[in-house]
Parts: C-alpha cells; structure tokens; sequence
C-alpha cells in the first residue's frame, strides 16, 4: 500500500461519515431506536465475521480477562451506543445541521477534555480557537429559547469527545474494541425492546425488500469507514489526517442544508461562522506546531 492509498482511505472514510445523513433518511418511517437497534445487532455480526476471518477472535477474550479494560470498556460502549442513538435520533427529526455543529466543535472540545481531564497543555496559541468556540454556544444560548438551543450537537460532541479519551487510554484495537462494545450493549437492547411499541421483527413488517436488504448493510456500513480509517492513521501525519477529518462535517453541513433543506436560523449561522473561524484558527495552528511533535492517533467509531 502507498501514500496515496492512505490519502484515499482517508477522504472515504470521513466522506462515507458525512454521507450517513442521507443513508438513515432512507427509513424515514421508522423510529430512531429501532435503527439504532439493528445498526448495533448487524454492526456486531459484521465485526465477528471480520474478526473470524482475521483470526482475532481470540482477542475479545484477552480483552474479557482484564478486568481494567473490561470495566472501561463498558464505560466506551455506553457513550458509544449514546452517542449514536443521539445521533440517528437528529437525523430522523430533521436535525442534521445540528449534528454537523456537534462534529464541527468535537476538534476543540477534544482539546478542552484533554486539559481538563487528563491535564493536558494547552498553548497559548490554542486558546482563541476554544474561546472562540464557547462564545458561539454563548450567543446562540442568549438569541434563542431552551428548545431552539443545539442541545443535541452539544450532546453528540461530549460524548464523542469522552469516548475518543477512552479510547485513548485502552489499549486494544479499534474493531476489536468496537466488537467488545456492541456485545456489552446488545443485551440490554434486547431486553428494553419488547416493552417499547416496537419489536426487532416490526421493522421488516412495514419495509420494501430493498430497504430490509439496505438496513442489512448497516453493519458493514458503520464498519467499513473504521477499518479505512485505521489504516489511514497509521500512514498519515496527524495534521493530514486532522484536516481531512472536517470532511465529515462538512458534508453533514451540505446534506441537511442544500439536499434535505433543513432551515437554518440566522443565530445558528452565525454560531457556525464563529465555529469555522475557530477551526481555521485551529487547524492553522496545529499545522505550525506539527513539526515539533508528533502525537498517536487513535481511530473511534462514528
């Protein structure tokens, strides 16, 4: 494999996060945990056929034996199987320029919890673009009423931001991590389901063949983008990869304004103009110290 391959892996995998949007939309009448639900059961087959045929199975029970990561474990797979409940859930209420603001902002406020949890530094030169990026959740709260405030790309943000530190500090590879994860919350899916409207089987009672066979693929889907991503972030400097990373975003951005003509309130514009100024300000910043110090990348799943 060369460099470009690493490049395109990249730009796929971020351009396939961004896509999502389009992708859930296509089961519009179906509700937000009901996809969650199956995203989580074919997610897991998909990650134990890919694991069976690596022959890395015997690592979930490695990963089951020690007891610290195990414990974390089920920490990640809460915020994990939050954050993407949160996120289907924006999607099928017409929310997905919300759920871009939370990806816009996930950048900075991974800087913030690193210095807040983990005492990271932060340099001088970092400050504006987080200042920057509270002032616009400041603006926007004062311009706006409690259910007009982007309470869910706050959300989406937080918990990204969490699940990526605790990924950070487990050592135990992105599928493998992610398989763990999916297995844990499985179960409890499965036990809160039947006391909801809805079972596991509803779903293939009100699709056409086309879209079952669709949802089918929602393991390989959520999975794929992942493992391209793994391979990037071994290839790729931080700073290459962190630039293609806004891909994502920004076609989420593009999805819910100019394809799904989501309205987009003028307090909301001006909260993404300040958010875009402070990841320029950002990425500017971090390409001019990259060359001093370079930091491990650590894949998380969307």
């Amino acid at each position: 494999m060369n460099f470009s391959q690493a490049h395109l892996s990249a730009i796929v995998a971020f351009s396939m996060w961004g896509l999502f949007p389009l992708y859930w939309k296509i089961f519009s009448n179906i509700g937000a945990w009901d996809l969650f639900g199956h995203r989580l059961i074919f997610s897991f087959i998909t990650l134990i056929v890919f694991l069976g045929f690596k022959g890395k199975l015997g690592s979930l029970k490695a990963v089951w034996s020690d007891k610290k990561t195990r414990y974390l474990l089920f920490i990640s797979a809460l915020l994990i199987s939050s954050n993407w409940l949160i996120y289907i859930y924006a999607v099928s209420i017409g929310k997905v320029l919300e759920a871009s603001m939370g990806y816009f902002l996930n950048p900075l406020i991974n800087i913030f919890v690193g210095w807040l949890i983990l005492k990271e530094k932060i340099r001088s030169t970092q400050w504006p673009s987080i200042i920057l990026a509270s002032l616009s959740i400041v603006l926007i709260a004062f311009q706006t009423d409690l259910n007009s405030f982007p309470w869910l790309a706050l959300i989406l943000s937080i918990t990204f931001a969490l699940y990526g530190l605790l990924r950070k500090k487990i050592q135990v590879g992105a599928l493998e991590g992610l398989a763990f994860e999916t297995s844990v919350v499985i179960l409890p899916v499965l036990l809160i389901w039947p006391f909801l409207d809805s079972s596991p089987v509803t779903v293939y009672q009100v699709l056409p063949t086309w879209k079952i066979f669709a949802l089918s693929l929602s393991g390989a889907i959520t999975c794929l983008p992942l493992v391209l991503f793994a391979f990037s972030a071994k290839r790729l400097e931080l700073r290459t990869l962190g630039f293609i990373q806004y891909l994502s975003p920004t076609f989420k951005f593009i999805c819910g304004l100019f394809i799904l003509h989501e309205p987009l309130s003028p307090e909301k514009l001006q909260a993404f103009f300040i958010i875009w100024i402070a990841l320029t300000w950002y990425t500017l910043e971090s390409f001019y110290f990259m060359h001093r110090s370079k930091k491990k990348i650590v894949p998380i799943a969307e």
